[in-house]
């Protein structure tokens, strides 16, 4: 951690009301930093209501996201960001308030929103450090998938492994705005671990996953994983870490696909920007 870093032990987790991110917020209030979260719940964690902060805020819609991240710049500044707020896609195909793809929204769109407003309100030499938490499916993510999908070509795993491989790219879409900011940026596989994730899920893979469930990793071990990740000084930018540590790269994708991809995503979320 850097001698900077240690003055500004303030830390912004989405999704920080449940499951892994909940973990997150529990282990950084316990360390001693200043901790902001948002989710759709309402939780209260005795012992640590002047060091914890809840905004409540759906992912679902960019123009409350906006507001909402606006509000916490204005009352917060930051060194570390966890874009941790993630669903697995709904069975069937579903839109957000602003009409576009829920997985695509919640897990990647909204949070490319977040980290600009945060990035544009950080004018001095601060380094801010961000983790996007993916997941061992983004690898299988078909190039282009999720950004147009509509309800004729829609499938739920196409979907959400497409959105866990944007937020992987999150470091590559960020530097490609803020290229002149000290920026450092990476991301994090916890593989499977138990989580209620499922719960927009219905059918056999709910029952299936509920008995799974208890033998799974706990989310809390993914957390210290995690936190241990955040504080290390010799993580690289772009590369993917998992809970062991061990990194491995992006999979190679064609530049002018990169950049259509960037300028498409970053023409959504425009609007909220100005």
């Amino acid at each position: 951690m850097t001698e900077k870093q240690e003055k500004n032990l303030n830390i912004l987790i989405t999704g920080g009301t449940s499951g892994l991110g909940l973990e997150l917020v529990r282990l950084f209030l316990q360390e001693g930093y200043n901790v902001v979260a948002t989710g759709r719940q309402r939780i209260i964690l005795p012992g640590f209501e002047e060091r914890f902060t809840l905004y409540n805020v759906d992912f679902a819609d960019l123009k409350q996201v906006a507001a909402v991240a606006n509000q916490i710049c204005n009352n917060h500044s930051f060194s570390f960001i966890v874009n941790n707020a993630g669903i697995l896609s709904p069975p069937e195909y579903t839109q957000t308030i602003d009409g576009l793809e829920y997985t695509f929204q919640i897990n990647f769109l909204a949070h490319l929103l977040i980290n600009n407003i945060i990035l544009n309100g950080i004018d001095d030499e601060r380094q801010a450090r961000i983790v996007s938490v993916t997941s061992p499916v983004y690898r299988f993510a078909a190039h282009g998938t999720g950004l147009r999908t509509g309800s004729d070509d829609y499938r739920p795993m196409r979907s959400y492994s497409a959105s866990k491989l944007y937020a992987a790219m999150m470091c590559e879409f960020l530097c490609s705005r803020h290229e002149d900011q000290n920026l450092q940026c990476f991301s994090f596989d916890p593989g499977t671990f138990s989580s209620g994730i499922y719960r927009m899920q219905k059918g056999w893979f709910k029952v299936m996953y509920r008995i799974a469930a208890p033998f799974m990793r706990s989310p809390r071990r993914v957390a210290r994983a995690l936190k241990e990740l955040m504080q290390d000084d010799n993580i690289l930018n772009g590369m993917v870490y998992d809970s062991l540590k061990r990194r491995s790269s992006l999979p190679k994708m064609d530049k002018n696909i990169t950049d259509a991809i960037i300028n498409y995503c970053y023409e959504l979320i425009d609007p909220f920007l100005n």
